[in-house]
């Protein structure tokens, strides 16, 4: 029930679960993921807490810890939850990621940067390496003029890495799975780890340098997107139409483990792509020509494809094209990471239990980024209503062209 996003059965099931034995610390800790989805961090943290106690297995407690992570980021409790966001590297973690770094010793809270050559190793998905990428700026400014970054990276984001931040030496990861444990490798340096005082997998930085949220800096765009492409795109756009650009994402690539709970249904957008006076823009990567077919037969509205582009593949070119939009609307992914982090206007569509709020009543990572939450899980109609009513104000005060609007 709870993978098909029927939370209300699944309490149901669960709570008979501990009715009838009160120590099943997975059925405990399943409901503590429902009351996370549902937006009840506290009582999520509670029943987390509990079945953390009852379990003996370390496997199945550092999946917990996981969880509570999660749990304490969304409470706003930053300092407790990137500490214990560690167990993600505790060796008895089966979904452990393990790094070829050699005997490079890894870098502790409290330890100095200044003059220090590190080499920062970025992790988790597509989306989550530029996420974290925005602490980059101020590991820079740490390790100062005498220092040097050397920074791993999603092959697809090298060349955006390195063009944003020169001073670095950017390269790629690969990683493999050996006897059932991931193990991320880095290719560039040939096994040569001789040069790095400190190494670090890089949302384990987060411990020192962003333990509140007021710790998260006011800049908008960290991220430079090719200006020459950036020049071919805005003229494409202005060759559509005077209306304003609105670039569409609706959806993840990774919909599996009942992730899909997160993302609306695409018929629940139609009162936002039916609003008049804009020009929408498909930046949905993956196969979605089935929505773009939707929308032009059932809402009689084209969102246009940009042509010549693989919105999966060319991250470099589709950075390029979302800092010629006008305003990007959507969900967490990786496109819309990429959109905020050149400093785009971006609408952001949060479900009530995302850690990525981190408490807060806006989006500490990009300042320039507007939210808009369900009060209530799966319950997506009136957010989505909200959102075509303020893009038609959108549209009215920007009727007429196209700003330049990054960074």
């Amino acid at each position: 029930m709870a993978e098909v996003g029927d939370i209300e059965n699944g309490f149901i099931f669960f709570d008979e679960c501990l009715r009838l034995d009160p120590r099943f610390s997975k059925a405990r800790y399943n409901r503590g993921n429902m009351r996370f989805a549902f937006g009840d961090a506290s009582g999520a943290l509670e029943d987390c807490d509990k079945a953390i106690s009852q379990t003996k297995a370390s496997d199945e407690i550092c999946m917990m810890r996981m969880a509570r992570a999660g749990m304490l980021l969304s409470l706003g409790q930053l300092s407790a939850g990137w500490d214990e966001y560690e167990v993600r590297l505790d060796p008895n973690f089966s979904d452990c990621t393990l790094y070829s770094v050699g005997d490079t010793i890894q870098w502790k809270p409290k330890t100095s940067l200044t003059g220090k050559s590190l080499l920062v190793i970025c992790e988790q998905g597509l989306g989550d390496e530029i996420l974290h990428g925005t602490i980059l700026p101020d590991i820079i400014e740490k390790l100062g003029p005498d220092g040097k970054l050397t920074l791993v990276v999603e092959n697809r984001l090298v060349t955006l890495f390195q063009r944003s931040f020169p001073t670095a030496v950017v390269g790629f990861h690969r990683t493999y799975k050996i006897q059932g444990r991931d193990i991320r490798v880095i290719p560039f340096l040939n096994d040569d780890f001789s040069n790095f005082d400190l190494w670090s997998p890089i949302a384990s930085l987060m411990r020192e340098f962003r333990r509140t949220p007021e710790d998260f800096p006011d800049k908008i765009g960290f991220l430079k997107p090719d200006p020459d492409r950036v020049a071919f795109w805005r003229a494409w756009l202005n060759g559509l139409s005077d209306r304003p650009k609105v670039g569409l994402l609706w959806k993840s690539a990774i919909i599996s483990s009942g992730r899909h709970r997160f993302f609306s249904p695409f018929d629940r957008w139609e009162p936002i792509i039916k609003t008049e006076g804009i020009t929408l823009v498909n930046l949905q990567y993956g196969d979605c020509n089935e929505e773009l077919i939707r929308a032009r037969e059932d809402f009689c509205v084209e969102i246009v494809q940009p042509p010549g582009i693989d919105l999966k593949q060319d991250l470099d070119d589709v950075t390029a094209l979302c800092a010629a939009m006008d305003l990007v609307i959507g969900f967490s992914n990786a496109t819309f990471n990429m959109a905020s982090a050149v400093g785009v206007k971006s609408w952001l569509i949060l479900p009530p239990s995302a850690w990525t709020g981190l408490g807060t009543d806006h989006y500490p990572w990009y300042p320039q980024v507007r939210v808009f939450k369900p009060e209530k899980f799966n319950d997506w109609d009136p957010v989505m209503a909200e959102i075509a009513g303020e893009l038609a104000t959108f549209a009215q005060e920007n009727a007429g062209g196209s700003p330049e609007n990054f960074l």
